[in-house]
């Protein structure tokens, strides 16, 4: 399935989304294909993904996104099938639970977070099975439970030194003597941070 960069002027609209929050509610064009559609290439001028989007699309196992996207939203990919992952680096914000797949197990297993990140909203990649992530240099923020639940997660690198907030068990019961490399400029304020996230995590400065 293809979506021009001309719909909606780039901005996909916020999808049937129960009760997740009390924006207004749209049936997209392509809802009727939920259960059917398996890739997804959304063209050059789509800014943003709406909440929900392509929830519940359970076929769904590879998106082919534009440089110009900037926002996802809200489980905008929840319950996907979804193996793989590269996001443009113009993406600035993940919303909560967008990648969370509620219903089928995580099938993640390689990401590269966008250069241009801040925002990580809480649950993006809860329940996911890659081994190792980097966080990029302009996170502010990464949201409670983000990456709870990843076991298969072994190595974190935090290269960003704008860090604000790192949400109430944020890496929750990761990968067993995992390590986690932050920065020595912010290495006491993260420690505290990080503490507070995970349990176990081993914290390495760099």
């Amino acid at each position: 399935m293809t979506i021009s960069g001309k719909y909606l002027k780039g901005k996909l609209p916020e999808g049937i989304a129960g009760g997740y929050d009390k924006a207004t509610r749209y049936e997209y064009k392509w809802s009727s294909l939920r259960g059917k559609v398996k890739k997804v290439v959304l063209k050059k001028g789509v800014e943003r993904i709406g909440h929900n989007a392509f929830g519940n699309f359970t076929k769904l196992k590879s998106v082919k996104f534009p440089k110009t996207l900037k926002r996802i939203d809200a489980y905008a990919f929840s319950d996907t099938q979804i193996s793989s992952l590269q996001l443009p680096d113009n993406v600035t914000v993940i919303g909560e639970g967008a990648f969370y797949p509620s219903i089928i197990s995580g099938k993640i297993k390689t990401i590269k977070l966008p250069a241009k990140l801040k925002t990580i909203g809480k649950w993006a990649f809860e329940e996911q099975k890659f081994t190792e992530l980097t966080i990029p240099a302009n996170v502010e923020k990464i949201g409670a439970q983000a990456f709870s639940g990843c076991q298969s997660l072994k190595k974190i690198v935090i290269k960003s030194k704008k860090l604000k907030k790192i949400g109430s068990r944020a890496f929750a019961t990761i990968g067993q003597n995992a390590v986690i490399f932050v920065p020595k400029e912010r290495a006491e304020d993260y420690r505290k941070m990080i503490e507070d996230s995970t349990a176990h995590a081993q914290i390495v400065i760099q």
